[in-house]
């Protein structure tokens, strides 16, 4: 789908904030994979990425080289009963049907269980610094953001705006529009509802991608759900005056320079301490919406 050249401005600015050293993100493209590197530096693979499982809504090589560098007794535990059979498919498969089972939000949080072998695939925030080894798991995460995204194995033209991954799964997702290109975040909520199969890997309710978002340059949108044209959004803003603060609806009002790189900071800055609590308070957030849909449910 053809990019407006002041959208695509929009989506630079994004970038250029999320991937600087206060953002915390990694730049990527959804054709690249990551493999970590002692010093805490990463290893870039082209031709790889979410391309190696085309609509599988997963960069198998970052994550396995995830859990080869957090896990490795673990890893060659399950390299050794793989025997002949490829272990990166393998692995893939037992991730699968984790995710099938339980959903991807239990899973990040839990790991999963394979064989009797103990598998996780992120580490959230420890509770104290007092712990170096969990401190040192939490540090490996990788976080990156990709522009452009391909969700699709057969329709290949399609893209979203950003998506950030965490260890190789998409877990954000943003479509983003421009009031000087004459759309609003309204555009982007349904282009969510309309133009997005939810029976796609990556969008499927509690497999892949947790938040949908649509923002523009003054608002931004959240759903945790795609459902077609049923799709709910939730106001994710701060209000006009900035959090904390009395005011209207949306987010704080500056010159559109301003709040084309600030859009990044109002929705998706970490805290200080981590570059990972950006991903961590949307799982918990998503968590919440998720849970009080399963109650009206019952």
């Amino acid at each position: 789908m053809a990019t407006d050249t002041k959208e695509r401005n929009f989506e630079e600015d994004i970038e250029e904030y999320l991937t600087s050293e206060e953002g915390g993100w990694l730049k990527a493209t959804d054709k690249q994979s990551f493999t970590y590197i002692e010093d805490g530096s990463y290893q870039t693979w082209d031709n790889h990425g979410y391309s190696d499982l085309p609509g599988h809504g997963v960069d198998i090589m970052t994550l396995v080289d995830y859990v080869q560098t957090t896990q490795p007794k673990t890893w060659g535990l399950f390299e050794k009963r793989c025997k002949t059979a490829d272990p990166t498919r393998m692995f893939f498969k037992a991730f699968q049907d984790a995710v099938s089972h339980d959903g991807i939000l239990h899973v990040l949080k839990h790991g999963f269980k394979h064989r009797g072998l103990k598998f996780k695939v992120a580490a959230f925030r420890p509770e104290s610094g007092l712990n170096p080894k969990t401190e040192r798991l939490y540090r490996k995460n990788c976080l990156r953001c990709i522009r452009q995204f391909h969700y699709s194995a057969t329709d290949t033209r399609n893209t979203v705006d950003v998506v950030l991954d965490v260890n190789g799964i998409p877990l954000v997702a943003l479509e983003l529009k421009d009031q000087f290109t004459g759309q609003t975040h309204e555009d982007a909520i349904r282009q969510w509802k309309l133009d997005r199969d939810p029976r796609e890997e990556a969008f499927r309710f509690d497999s892949r991608i947790v938040a949908f978002f649509a923002v523009d340059l003054s608002q931004a949108w959240l759903a945790t759900e795609l459902r077609g044209e049923d799709t709910y959004f939730l106001p994710f803003n701060q209000g006009s005056n900035g959090p904390g603060v009395d005011g209207g609806r949306g987010t704080r009002q500056t010159p559109t320079a301003i709040r084309r790189a600030t859009s990044g900071r109002m929705c998706f800055r970490p805290t200080p301490c981590s570059t990972s609590s950006t991903a961590t308070s949307m799982w918990r957030r998503s968590r919440r919406h998720l849970s009080t849909r399963m109650d009206r449910s019952r």
